[in-house]
């Protein structure tokens, strides 16, 4: 690749490393963290990324321009702002600055979709996201994407028995083999205020059987969400044996495959635990229709809780464990084929990003152009 590439996660949102890695992996291209925490886990748990530390005031756009071609980043940058912020730095080093956004993974929320379809360059897992961005009313305003089925899930197979031995030493020898684990994974309060965390915690640890372990993921967004309340569940957490909390793992699929049961909400992570074909429960914050509603589609591939059955979750579960395969194994099986695809190498992913990179930004066009 003649342009140089680089992978950024210049705020330094833990969650985004899990996206960024393995695509800088893909692309051959280094990831910049300005944080030494970010620097420090991205080496230990991603064991072939070329993770580079930058001091944060050199992420100004006078630096990336100066240094870079094309930058890879999670965070939501619509076109026409990159076009506004690099303007003058574009004439004054006689180059056009691009940007492929690497989604942080795939929900049902639609503002998300919304704004990421107003990228210069716009990665999408499968026909599912495409689908979104015509229901949400944007699909027009696709500038260019590339298809990339479920790279995250390819990279995790690639190192799975790396990730095992690391599950084994910093996770899973603090919880009972002998149990059944469950993992609860929810969202943040995002713009459509989509968690359950903060409603749902207490009732989870509370009723917790005994014979149970479980892992809770908690978004890293919660912590500023409310911090006090966030803190004080996490106190509540310790005082359970049972119990694991997991702040500073970004990657998800080692997790999901030592997880018996899921449990979530709006968060993508419920489309990446598919694969595994276990039962799921979603909690129903806003009693939506799965069978009618778009931002609940993803509540068809398991149990529907509602809201006020919280404080029976852990009865449901029993209640319901034994019939999940019946039910919902085809149904699984479906949605993820319909989201991430067919698998596709990534020699042919980093084929596709580059063509489209090759490709001149054009402000004024607004049709979709699939690479």
């Amino acid at each position: 690749m003649n342009k140089k590439c680089v992978a950024l996660n210049y705020a330094s949102h833990k969650h985004y490393n899990d996206h960024l890695a393995p695509m800088s992996v893909i692309m051959d291209i280094p990831l910049v963290v300005v944080e030494h925490e970010d620097f420090e886990i991205c080496k230990r748990l991603y064991p072939d990324v070329n993770v580079e530390m930058t001091e944060y005031h050199d992420f100004n756009p006078e630096h990336l321009i100066a240094n870079y071609d094309v930058l890879f980043m999670s965070d939501l940058w619509d076109r026409r702002v990159l076009k506004e912020k690099f303007k003058t730095l574009e004439e004054k080093y006689h180059k056009c600055i691009r940007n492929v956004h690497v989604i942080h993974g795939f929900s049902d929320k639609g503002y998300y979709i919304r704004k990421a379809a107003n990228e210069d360059i716009t990665l999408v897992y499968g026909q599912n996201m495409l689908d979104m961005f015509r229901n949400e009313g944007v699909l027009q305003n696709l500038h260019q994407y590339v298809m990339t089925s479920n790279y995250r899930y390819s990279y995790f197979k690639k190192h799975e028995a790396f990730y095992d031995k690391i599950m084994e030493q910093e996770i899973l020898c603090d919880l009972d083999p002998n149990r059944k684990t469950i993992l609860y994974a929810p969202t943040w309060l995002d713009l459509e205020n989509s968690s359950t965390y903060f409603d749902c915690i207490d009732h989870l640890l509370s009723e917790l059987p005994k014979e149970y372990n479980m892992i809770i993921k908690p978004h890293p967004q919660l912590e500023i969400d409310d911090i006090s309340a966030y803190y004080q569940t996490l106190g509540k957490c310790q005082q359970y044996s049972n119990v694991v909390v997991l702040t500073d793992f970004p990657p998800i699929y080692p997790i999901l495959k030592h997880a018996d049961i899921y449990i979530g909400d709006m968060s993508s992570i419920g489309y990446d635990y598919l694969v595994f074909d276990k039962p799921m429960y979603f909690i129903n914050k806003e009693n939506r229709n799965p069978k009618h509603n778009r931002r609940s589609f993803l509540f068809n591939c398991g149990v529907d809780v509602k809201i006020e059955e919280l404080p029976h979750i852990h009865k449901i579960i029993k209640n319901t464990i034994d019939s999940d395969k019946e039910k919902f194994t085809n149904i699984r099986a479906e949605v993820w084929e319909y989201t991430f695809g067919q698998e596709r190498s990534f020699e042919e992913i980093r084929e596709d990003i580059m063509k489209a990179i090759d490709i001149p930004i054009n402000e004024q066009c607004f049709s979709p152009k699939r690479c």
